[in-house]
């Protein structure tokens, strides 16, 4: 009997060091992670796709190719837009010190009609020297922010190209080979909870896989909208970086709620500071993103995403919060899916949670059944374990 308990826990102690040691070696590699990471949520978001064109008699590699095909196209296009995005980002920084005169020119103008304004002494005092330490940090740290900004440009624009080809490799390789790692995992959980883990599994991948396609469908319609509003408004206002914008909106809209105040005021400023009319193209600007926040949010979103994650309300403030404890903005990203995840593990586990709310009461119901009645899962994995 102890020879058998010590062989448990040297086992136990074997795999948590296997598991600590594989945590380290992601740590010393984690620059590589994220070109795997991206190309695994690409594969992962398509996988449906494939699954669909397999039941019409593709093979898997002919779906793959199909697929992969129709994806690089659309890379291309994406690359294209981002090289004229960027040399539109470096007309912006080589044009800083014009852009920071501007500000300082509005700002001492504004503070003009504040001392003139029928305000509080002290309230106005504190306000001026706000602003003076503002135009202060602004013109010490602008031109050491743009210089920086210019060196990184340059030196990341072979790597951007490198990143992009890597991430295309790694997307097409785990789409090829997607069931068989998916096969391999599982043969690491012990037969009797393959069954369980499979199901599992299966409705964890179908949730993720709806909210992945549906953000990147959401993202990018937003973005397609606000940068043909911004090119409109560069013909008509003379807006400049119509493209730099554009992106930018597509990129940190799925941010909640810090996305579309950073994209709402990245749009006015550089519209008002850029136009030949500011306040007009300044005013336009911000109102095209408020529209098509509202259309994306009310119109598209629910469409695309269905009935989203499936989570409730306070459910999803409460993810929203956990998430930016944790990791700040960024983490309200994952914070959702992750909730969602556990949400569906759970009701894997307690079936009861999701069933309809009986007529009678719950203690009247309790009365009527056995004591211990186990739930479906839980008889499975017993019956299984009892074969064993």
């Amino acid at each position: 009997m102890n020879k058998t308990l010590d062989a448990v826990i040297l086992r136990y102690v074997g795999f948590g060091l296997l598991f600590l040691g594989v945590l380290v070696a992601l740590y010393l590699v984690r620059g590589a992670l994220p070109i795997f990471l991206v190309g695994g949520l690409v594969a992962f978001a398509l996988e449906p796709v494939l699954q669909k064109l397999e039941k019409r008699g593709y093979s898997r590699r002919g779906a793959v190719g199909f697929v992969f095909g129709v994806y690089l196209l659309l890379s291309l296009v994406l690359v294209s837009l981002l090289a004229a995005a960027f040399q539109q980002a470096q007309t912006l920084i080589s044009n800083r010190e014009t852009y920071s005169r501007q500000v300082t020119t509005l700002v001492e103008s504004n503070r003009q009609k504040l001392r003139d304004s029928k305000l509080p002494a002290a309230i106005r005092q504190s306000i001026d020297e706000g602003i003076d330490k503002s135009l202060e940090r602004l013109q010490r740290e602008a031109p050491t922010y743009a210089s920086n900004a210019a060196t990184w440009a340059v030196g990341s624009l072979g790597w951007l190209f490198i990143s992009v080809f890597l991430l295309n490799l790694v997307t097409l390789g785990i789409m090829i080979e997607a069931q068989r790692i998916r096969a391999r995992l599982l043969m690491l959980v012990p037969p009797p909870y393959r069954r369980d883990m499979s199901e599992l599994s299966h409705s964890i991948n179908e949730l993720l896989g709806r909210y992945v396609r549906g953000q990147m469908i959401v993202c990018s319609t937003y973005g397609a909208l606000c940068t043909v509003a911004f090119e409109v408004l560069s013909r008509v206002y003379g807006l400049q970086y119509p493209l730099v914008l554009g992106a930018l909106a597509a990129c940190i809209y799925i941010l909640p709620y810090f996305g579309p105040a950073i994209i709402f005021t990245s749009a006015g400023v550089t519209a008002y500071l850029t136009s030949a009319q500011p306040v007009n193209a300044a005013i336009a600007a911000v109102s095209c993103c408020i529209v098509f926040n509202l259309i994306v949010d009310y119109g598209i979103a629910p469409r695309v995403l269905g009935k989203g994650v499936g989570l409730h309300p306070l459910m999803v403030i409460f993810a929203f919060l956990c998430g930016f404890q944790l990791g700040g903005p960024l983490g309200t990203v994952v914070a959702v899916p992750v909730f969602a995840s556990l949400r569906v593990i759970a009701i894997y586990l307690f079936p009861q949670l999701a069933a309809p709310l009986p007529v009678e009461s719950p203690a009247a119901i309790a009365e009527s059944e056995p004591h211990g009645a186990l739930s479906e899962s839980t008889k499975r994995v017993a019956e299984a374990e009892a074969r064993t």
